[in-house]
């Protein structure tokens, strides 16, 4: 896979009351992006609700291991930060050197636990080798 080419997948994420989904990684990768999918609800982003997580937990319970629940609104005016989509991973601006050896995570790092705020949706895993 070209340093250039991330690769993405494609994640169903359920409703706001549902079960929250795991988000692990699939690839050795240097710089992930989670972002909601525009191919659900019209492309009218819902917001997403979740947990970061830490790598070490068994994430069997992801409010025990991480208490504090996170909001990730979604951009729609060029908003900037921790708190909007796209949920960045990795170094400065979310990109680190890979062929240093600074890696986000190895194939299956647990990075996210979500739930949409308001209706199913769906989220974008881009992960850049």
């Amino acid at each position: 896979m070209s340093q250039s080419n991330p690769k993405v997948t494609n994640i169903p994420i359920n409703a706001a009351g549902g079960a929250l989904t795991l988000i692990t990684t699939t690839i050795m990768c240097s710089k992930v992006e989670v972002q909601e999918d525009p191919n659900y609800n019209a492309g009218v982003a819902q917001g997403l609700r979740g947990y970061y997580l830490d790598p070490e937990s068994n994430h069997a319970n992801p409010a025990r291991d991480n208490p504090i629940e996170q909001t990730w609104l979604p951009n729609t005016a060029g908003e900037n930060g921790r708190a909007y989509q796209p949920i960045i991973f990795g170094g400065d601006a979310g990109r680190v050197h890979g062929g240093q050896g600074n890696y986000v995570g190895a194939q299956g790092t647990p990075l996210l636990s979500l739930v949409s705020s308001v209706l199913a949706t769906g989220v974008l895993l881009v992960e850049w080798p």
